[in-house]
């Protein structure tokens, strides 16, 4: 097999052997391998055009019923892709009824060269034409005008030291997600969990101080590891290890590698916070285990022979649930993220000893990491809102804030003894894409909606002719409303508000969505008509629901309720709110068949159910658990169900075909390229699936001095 060398285009880095690009100063990106080749056919050939013909001989053996729509698929994701390599625009030129060509000459690297110090875009001849004196005469007057933005900028910043722009160093780079920082105390050494590209993930540690050696592997098995914490000395590393039936957390020496099972932990529950107290002597988890109602944070005695987790988090009824946790640096408090629901989440100080909490930050949506300054005197933090992720130093004692406008912010994880501060940096990629479901072969999910913002969520009315989605663009996920092929893009709402699962009337006048509730807790199901824009909120007398669908005559919304007693479906009245169960079974989410008819799914069981809701009869199993285990990600129709089907290797798109009760694959896909928990819509008369796609994001971990961040 072919081995082609690295080469650049313009300020972009192509690494055929990763299957990736590198633009400079920025983490490498992963694109599919045909991509790859094509461009590496085009940069072979340059500058020679070369015909679509041939690229279909050489890329895909020849076979041109799926290689002209793959070709120009590849196109354009390559074109999407390079955007910014070559300052006049497009790195691949069309030719008209011929082929392609490159634009730009691909300079082939040696191995040793490096794309941060190989890119040089400059001209030097342009640049020894301009004089120091012609620079200062033709843009002298703004010089001034931002040197008075910079003294008034400085005036309000109220920063004591010098502030200067931040160092940022990146320590991973492998491919695939390398994920929760875990700093020696000194700040040498680095653990994290890597997730490789082949879906293995184990435990690594990385010396800081010796970059080009690789890094050590520290866990070799099939579960799964959490975050990890080391312990003050340097000498012992904690974290989780968990599969489907069971859990312990494990100390570790680092140095002899030996383990130690320190306890076990729930099977349930979050498993990715843990922290060690500043004497060593306690460690704090999450997880969750009876008789208290919620996940919580645990704490175990590191000292004590058999020691059992005692819960210090409120066990019942406490209105929210504590999730990560940080002890302060002198012992006496810990810092508490606590949330109060999918919307609300925002980080207390609770006293160790009396538990009393003081509230130091307002409204947030969700915390994704924090970790305290050695000082005691900080703590930054990182958030998450509309699939932005943002940091922050936030002053313990005065609640001031500073935001640290680093993308991708997430995890910080300081080295207790040094203050280094380290961060793991990721941005979600999420796109609606649709695929043909008649061809014969499969081709690849094409992109509708791309951009550099985020879409989740689409759902197609056939009486509309309209898919609705929700989007980022303006900051916030708000619903947004577009033709099949993606164009002439509207947004419907302005609510400044976190907008999921838009979900279409059967008649295709209406659009009802889950967003927080306005001047109350918890969430509702908000309804748009669409002619006369009026929104209405669904009252209710519960707190959380989920992802809404509509009864078979438009007259009311279905949509599950989560109580500590139950989850089940409800039927809503729009008006007053007047919530009739339908299920007594854990049901999620359903969909109406007919004026009676259910179909729907549970958490406590696989398989899709229906139930006759006119009749006293147990609901009946319609697909059986082998085949059909999937909870939203499912479209019904008259002839069948489109729906996910999670391989071990894969996403396969499936069709149940109700006449014959036989699967009919429809498209296979990557890992991590279609969301989890997203929408997947069918568009009967044009053979079309439309659904989120994501790309899977390569997540690093960096190191950063940043002049905001005090040091004693």
């Amino acid at each position: 097999m072919k081995v082609f060398p690295s080469y650049k285009l313009g300020n972009c880095q192509v690494l055929p052997i990763e299957s990736a690009i590198q633009f400079e100063d920025c983490d490498k990106q992963s694109l599919q391998p045909k991509f790859i080749e094509v461009l590496n056919y085009l940069a072979e050939h340059y500058p020679r055009v070369i015909p679509r013909d041939e690229l279909i001989e050489n890329i895909w053996d020849g076979n041109a019923y799926v290689g002209e729509k793959a070709l120009t698929n590849t196109i354009w994701h390559l074109r999407q892709n390079l955007k910014g390599a070559h300052e006049d625009g497009d790195v691949i030129e069309t030719i008209r009824k011929v082929g392609y060509r490159l634009i730009i000459e691909p300079i082939y690297l040696d191995e040793k060269e490096q794309i941060s110090g190989s890119i040089n875009t400059s001209n030097t001849a342009d640049s020894e034409a301009i004089t120091p004196q012609h620079l200062w005469t033709k843009y002298s007057p703004y010089a001034v005008l931002l040197l008075a933005i910079m003294l008034i900028s400085w005036h309000f910043l109220h920063v004591d030291e010098s502030f200067t722009k931040p160092e940022i160093e990146q320590i991973t780079k492998e491919p695939g997600s390398e994920l929760f920082a875990a700093p020696s105390p000194d700040g040498r050494f680095l653990v994290y969990r890597w997730m490789k590209t082949d879906g293995s993930h184990n435990l690594y540690m990385q010396d800081t101080t010796q970059p080009q050696l690789p890094a050590k592997q520290l866990t070799f098995d099939n579960d799964r590891e959490g975050l990890s914490v080391w312990d003050l000395t340097g000498k012992y590393l904690y974290f989780s290890r968990k599969n489907s039936e069971r859990c312990h957390i494990i100390q570790m020496n680092v140095t002899t590698r030996q383990e130690q099972k320190i306890v076990d932990c729930p099977t349930s529950g979050g498993y990715y916070y843990m922290d060690v107290s500043p004497d060593n002597k306690t460690l704090a988890f999450h997880g969750y285990s009876e008789p208290a109602d919620s996940a919580g944070i645990y704490l175990i005695d590191l000292e004590a022979d058999n020691a059992k987790p005692r819960r210090f988090s409120c066990a019942k009824d406490c209105g929210y649930q504590d999730r990560d946790m940080a002890f302060s640096p002198d012992g006496e408090h810990i810092a508490v993220t606590r949330r109060f629901n999918r919307f609300n989440e925002n980080i207390f100080l609770v006293n160790l000893k009396t538990k009393e909490a003081e509230q130091l930050t307002t409204n947030e949506e969700d915390i994704v990491g924090l970790t305290w300054h050695p000082s005691g005197r900080q703590l930054i933090y990182a958030t998450q809102r509309a699939d932005v992720r943002d940091g922050y130093i936030l002053n313990v004692k005065t609640k001031e804030k500073h935001k640290l406008d680093l993308e991708g912010f997430s995890y910080p994880a300081i080295a207790k003894a040094t203050g280094q501060l380290f961060y793991q940096h990721r941005k979600e990629e999420y796109f609606i894409a649709s695929v043909d479901t008649q061809e014969s072969v499969a081709s690849s999910p094409f992109p509708i909606i791309q951009s550099d913002f985020n879409h989740h969520f689409p759902d197609y009315s056939e009486n509309a002719n309209k898919i609705v989605y929700v989007s980022n663009e303006s900051g916030f996920y708000e619903l947004w409303m577009s033709n099949t092929d993606g164009s002439e893009r509207e947004q419907l709402t302005n609510l400044k508000q976190t907008i999921r699962y838009p979900k279409w009337s059967h008649k295709g006048d209406r659009v009802a969505f889950l967003a927080p509730a306005i001047n109350a807790s918890g969430d509702r199901i908000y309804v748009l008509e669409l002619n006369s824009k009026k929104l209405t909120v669904i009252p209710s007398n519960y707190i959380k629901h989920n992802r809404p669908t509509w009864t078979y005559d438009d007259s009311a919304v279905i949509s599950a309720i989560y109580t500590k007693e139950f989850t089940d479906l409800f039927e809503l009245n729009i008006e007053s709110g007047e919530a009739k169960r339908l299920t007594e079974d854990d049901a999620h989410y359903g969909v109406m068949t007919s004026p009676t008819t259910l179909l729907y799914t549970k958490d406590n069981e696989e398989g899709l159910w229906q139930k006759e809701l006119n009749s006293d009869s147990k609901p009946i199993i319609k697909i059986g658990s082998d085949k059909f285990r999937t909870l939203y990600t499912w479209d019904y129709l008259e002839n069948g169900i489109y729906f996910r089907k999670n391989e071990k290797n894969h996403h396969q798109l499936t069709f149940y075909d109700f006449a014959t009760q036989s699967l009919v694959p429809v498209v296979r896909l990557p890992l991590r390229t279609f969301e989890n928990y997203g929408a997947l819509t069918a568009l009967p008369k044009e053979n079309k699936l439309i659904f989120t796609s994501a790309i899977y994001p390569q997540s690093d971990i960096k190191r950063i001095k940043h002049p905001l961040i005090h040091k004693d």
